[in-house]
């Protein structure tokens, strides 16, 4: 399982190296272009109202915030493995910081709202909510025996990142190819981040591993 967890992550780190070289290289304009153009004819109040308040959650403030809550949780319940988890979403802020400057990428500029003074790859609010809210996702279904519900879990983490990704494309600040590379970045983080928490037993004494042979998966 461990194995497999690392190589998902790297898998998904090739394909966000090729990603951000087609990117560079100027081969996704189009696409870019042809969404946005899509994106901002087809804008409605409801959508509107959604993508500002969906946005929010991939926010430096609301990831510090739910990660610091999250960490404290797991320090008063004994998983002090979930505060090592989640030092990815917080070091996932600078790390935006870091690559942006890397790609020089324009953002459109048919916004919502005023755009932000730095570059446009990788998406901040898409890394920032693929890291920390698919890294909970990931560690709340490993607790959970039943497979239905671990999907479950899985698919609601994956959703809220989208939902995030999607909004910075709709509210005009961000390229498809922004939101994707944002997304690639934060995935494959989170699958390291969740399996370092599951590579010991749980506080209860109980190895996660065994949970989940013992439910068929």
């Amino acid at each position: 399982m461990i194995a497999d967890a690392r190589r998902r992550a790297l898998v998904l780190l090739a394909v966000l190296v090729a990603f951000s070289a087609a990117v560079a290289a100027g081969w996704t304009v189009a696409l870019d272009q042809a969404v946005a153009v899509v994106v901002t004819t087809h804008r409605t109040t409801l959508q509107n109202s959604v993508a500002i308040n969906a946005t929010a959650l991939g926010s430096e403030s609301l990831v510090l915030f739910f990660a610091l809550l999250v960490a404290a949780y797991a320090i008063a319940s004994g998983r002090p493995r979930i505060v090592l988890a989640l030092t990815w979403p917080v070091l996932s802020l600078p790390l935006d910081d870091v690559l942006k400057p890397l790609f020089h990428r324009l953002r459109p500029t048919e916004a919502m709202t005023a755009l932000p003074s730095s570059p446009g790859f990788p998406s901040g609010h898409a890394l920032a909510a693929s890291a920390l809210y698919i890294t909970l996702a990931l560690i709340a279904a490993a607790t959970e025996r039943r497979i239905g519900p671990r999907r479950l879990l899985i698919a609601s983490g994956v959703a809220i990142a989208l939902l995030v990704a999607w909004s910075r494309v709709y509210i005009g600040v961000h390229y498809v190819s922004d939101v994707v590379g944002g997304l690639l970045l934060g995935t494959a983080g989170a699958i390291v981040a969740a399996r370092a928490v599951r590579e010991r037993p749980l506080a209860d004494g109980q190895a996660d591993g065994e949970g989940l042979r013992g439910s068929g998966a």
